[in-house]
């Protein structure tokens, strides 16, 4: 392959430090053109792995820098690559890259390295866009489902699974070449491994309803009637008086929408206008858009005014929400005259129970388990395992009226459908668009 080059930290306009990186079969050469050290008369000596301190000088310009030669294939793609570690202002930056395609290299396309890493042998396809999602994490439940993807787990069950469905079919396949002595053994070995494979494929399709909840995170509708405390309660869970906050029913009159993170796991609250029948055009648009907000939120937390009388409207309030995850919270617990039947009681201005509500919001839409097993977070992925189990469900039931050579045909169908997550079984045009998501340099 040519010879890539390309800045591997964000192009911001100042940063203390700036990465440029070639790999590619000319990358010790480029760099020894344009890098000096005073260890090494000549740096196409240099020892792999090792970062030398020097000049790199590109055109007109000079800077103190480090560099970093990996000699194929113990680097990141496989290939040789150097590194060159400078100060980060943007003019080093691109007269460095600039120097290199004078000498040979052409700019990396997105995602480039990483494509040549998978390509190499050096990572699986799962893996690599694990390395993608840790980038553009937003939360640490996010950045740790990445990580175990990019770490293997994920693909340490395929390839279990795999294995266990490639027996099944030696198992099979020996039946039908000594049908008289082994089939029926063969037959039960076979259909006890689909079932095994199945079972645990269900398991982690099932774990993948969570996956919006990581890439996502929770959202979370705070409603109520009006002066139900709902801003205040949004400025306690944000530590922040963001919503404007009085003693005048309905000043809420729009969404507002904030996030925090607890324990690694982002909650994304909407602040509601107060559920009430108005003859005030404005405050009547705030209402629609408060049902609205609330009918897509994966938890509605409705609040109840435990200093004030529960009315009507109040009581009615639980059937808007009807078929939605709920928790009814007591607020104003430190004014409390007219207790509620709640399953929380809090104070937005003493803090009480603040953190026991963001618990039981993570609890009740099973965020809390976010940090356990790897999740299927990717809809490639998802599909590959539900297009698994569906062949594999039709070799189970077809299993005792269908001839061995049928049921093959499923299995092989699965383990395909497997293999396309790691990339043992995929066409280019699809691994191209996962490395065009990439950026420039990674």
């Amino acid at each position: 392959m040519d010879t890539i080059v390309a800045e591997s930290t964000a192009p911001v306009s100042v940063s203390a430090i700036g990465i440029v990186r070639i790999s590619g079969e000319n990358a010790l050469e480029i760099a020894s053109r344009i890098f000096s050290t005073a260890e090494l008369e000549n740096f196409i000596n240099a020892e792999p792995r090792r970062m030398y301190l020097g000049t790199v000088t590109a055109s007109n310009l000079k800077d103190k820098a480090f560099c970093m030669y990996c000699k194929a294939p113990k680097s990141y793609t496989g290939e040789d690559i150097v590194e060159f570690h400078c100060h980060g202002g943007r003019v080093i930056i691109r007269s460095i890259i600039r120097a290199c395609i004078e000498l040979g290299a052409r700019p990396a396309l997105p995602g480039e390295f990483t494509k040549r890493a998978f390509i190499n042998g050096k990572l699986t396809l799962d893996a690599a866009e694990g390395i993608a999602d840790l980038i553009s994490a937003r939360s640490e439940a996010e950045a740790l489902q990445a990580y175990r993807l990019m770490s293997g787990e994920i693909a340490k069950k395929i390839y279990e699974n795999a294995d266990r469905l490639n027996m099944a079919l030696a198992n099979l396949e020996a039946g039908l070449d000594y049908p008289e002595e082994i089939l029926e053994d063969t037959k039960a070995a076979a259909l006890d491994i689909i079932n095994k494979v199945l079972e645990e494929l269900k398991q982690v399709y099932d774990s993948s309803k969570k996956g919006s909840l990581v890439r996502e995170g929770v959202t979370v509708a705070i409603a109520g009637l009006p002066n139900a405390g709902k801003s205040s309660l949004l400025n306690a869970l944000l530590k922040d008086d963001r919503a404007i906050v009085t003693d005048i029913p309905g000043t809420t009159r729009d969404t507002l929408y904030e996030t925090l993170e607890w324990e690694g796991v982002r909650i994304n609250l909407v602040d509601t206008a107060g559920i009430r029948e108005s003859d005030d055009p404005i405050e009547k648009i705030g209402v629609t858009r408060a049902k609205t907000a609330i009918e897509g939120a994966d938890l509605v937390v409705i609040l109840k005014d435990g200093s004030a009388p529960e009315t009507e409207e109040e009581r009615n309030l639980e059937k808007l929400y009807r078929g939605k995850k709920v928790i009814i919270a007591q607020s104003k617990s430190d004014r409390e005259k007219h207790p509620r039947n709640a399953d929380i009681k809090i104070s937005s201005k003493t803090g009480h129970n603040i953190e026991g509500l963001i618990k039981l919001i993570l609890d009740k839409t099973g965020a809390a388990e976010l940090s356990g097993s790897a999740i299927l977070t990717r809809e490639r992925h998802i599909f590959a395992v539900k297009e698994a189990i569906d062949a594999l469900s039709s070799a189970k039931e077809n299993f005792d009226i269908a001839p061995p050579d049928c049921t093959a045909v499923d299995i092989r169908h699965a383990c395909r459908a497997l293999a396309a997550i790691t990339g043992t079984d995929v066409s280019e045009d699809v691994y191209d668009k996962i490395f065009s998501e990439f950026c420039v340099g990674k």
